[in-house]
């Protein structure tokens, strides 16, 4: 399980591991889940209070007897997007919206910065 270092908040929450229907506690990083062979669903989510689930991913698995397999989730930059898992490795969903949110935050300091400049040079 990875978070993106943007979404350092998100360190601050344990992910959810739901496996056909019975949820248990993760961790970021590695988890090693002993499953028996044959089908399996797997959900991973993010607990949170609105939206009440942080980026929902689901995949259907199939184990053989003997074999492992390694899956990576990764929780997605902008909250309301789904996150991805599957073989790795996987996208950061959401990437757009959070690459939006930053240059219209780092375009308002900017132009506040001007108006500081502006205002100060015509004050002298």
């Amino acid at each position: 399980m990875k978070r993106h270092w943007l979404g350092f908040m998100l360190a601050m929450i344990t992910p959810t591991i739901v496996i056909n229907g019975h949820p248990m506690p993760g961790r970021w990083g590695r988890n090693a889940i002993p499953l028996p062979p044959g089908q399996h669903h797997l959900n991973v989510h993010l607990p949170y209070l609105l939206p009440a689930q942080i980026g929902p991913a689901d995949l259907t698995i199939w184990l053989q007897p003997g074999t492992a397999l390694e899956v990576e989730y990764r929780a997605p930059l902008w909250a309301y997007s789904r996150g991805a898992l599957g073989p790795a490795p996987q996208p950061w969903n959401g990437k757009g919206c959070m690459i939006t949110l930053l240059a219209v935050a780092g375009g308002g300091l900017a132009l506040l910065l001007a108006l500081v400049v502006i205002t100060a040079l015509s004050l002298s």
